[in-house]
């Protein structure tokens, strides 16, 4: 992503970093993403996480069970001010810091990040079984819907 963004024009307002693996997301979930990292500095998509998570330890004994109506899982895009993304992967290559996506950078800054509610057929295609799921939103979808996420 680095390298990708060293080619970024440098007059542009945002950057946004997408999973090529999510070919599902839609026109509609990338223009609020847009307008509220234009508001915030960065935005990232997500979902409201389903399933009951728990916190493990080593040992393989569970810790607590974590609050379900807190946690979201995250997808792509994550559109953040290139400034802000600038400043931290300096910050990231200077203190050597283990981020594990894109707005973990801007977290790390102690700046704001606005989850972007997304759509649940936003998947990430990297499996078979995964595949088979895709094509079943894509066969579920309308003419139009179809033509809005290959936009």
């Amino acid at each position: 992503m680095a390298n990708g963004f060293k080619e970024t024009s440098p007059g542009a307002s945002l950057v946004a970093i997408h999973d090529s693996a999510r070919p599902l997301v839609t026109a509609e979930e990338c223009a609020t993403c847009f307008r509220d990292a234009m508001i915030v500095g960065a935005a990232v998509l997500g979902v409201p996480v389903k399933p009951t998570i728990k916190e493990v330890a080593e040992d393989g004994f569970v810790v607590k069970t974590l609050e379900r109506s807190t946690l979201w899982e995250v997808q792509t895009p994550q559109v953040i001010e290139p400034a802000l993304l600038r400043e931290g992967l300096d910050m990231v290559a200077r203190d050597g810091l283990a981020v594990t996506d894109d707005v973990s950078i801007i977290e790390a800054m102690g700046k704001p990040v606005k989850i972007t509610k997304g759509l649940y057929t936003n998947i990430k295609v990297t499996t078979p079984d995964d595949m088979s799921i895709a094509e079943r939103f894509l066969g579920e979808l309308t003419a139009s819907d179809q033509a809005t996420i290959a936009a």
